[in-house]
């Protein structure tokens, strides 16, 4: 039987992400060097659309990322608009885990209130006059907007800008996350 151009595709991402080991045991990334002890390797997260929940191991302990887990965690951060999954930048479950790792935030799941975003919901957001932006880290599975139940966002904000993994948005509902350029607002 015949394999689809976006299962060929799907199947080489998820392999590439097998291929790659984490900052630690590579040449150091654009977003630095991590530290074994700022991670943990676990992710919990709940969808705030959805109402799903994901507790996972992404990370094994030997630095290889777990490809089931990260098919998981990219579906999990699907667009809710229209169910689209995107291959999320593992980075940003590295900069995610390093942020509620160092908060101290134990097994309260953090939050993600947003995602991967399809092109379509981006320009309906854009439309609305939301603040959206065309080129939004969202678009690139690279961003997420989050909370952790128990932690103020200035303190979530103010952790992750002192990792300087990418950039920082303070909202009044979330706080955003990327692994772009170092930058805040």
């Amino acid at each position: 039987m015949p394999i689809s151009r976006r299962s060929f595709l799907k199947q080489v991402l998820i392999g590439g992400a097998t291929a790659l080991t984490i900052p630690w045991l590579a040449p150091p990334l654009a977003q630095g060097r991590v530290q074994r002890e700022e991670i943990s390797g676990r992710l919990s997260v709940k969808n705030s659309h959805t109402d799903e929940s994901l507790r996972i191991r992404y990370l094994r302990s030997d630095g290889k990322w777990v490809p089931e887990a990260l098919w998981r965690l990219n579906h999990l951060f699907r667009c809710h608009y229209d169910d689209q999954v995107k291959p999320i930048d593992p980075a940003l479950f590295l900069l995610i885990d390093r942020i509620h790792t160092r908060l101290g935030a134990g097994r309260r799941p953090l939050k993600l209130v947003s995602g991967y975003r399809s092109p379509e919901y981006n320009q309906l957001l854009m439309s609305s006059g939301s603040g959206v932006v065309r080129a939004s880290y969202h678009l690139k599975g690279m961003a997420a907007d989050i909370q952790i139940k128990g932690v103020s966002l200035r303190r979530l904000s103010e952790e992750a800008k002192r990792i300087e993994g990418g950039g920082v948005g303070l909202y009044s509902r979330f706080v955003h996350v990327d692994v772009g350029p170092v930058r805040y607002w």
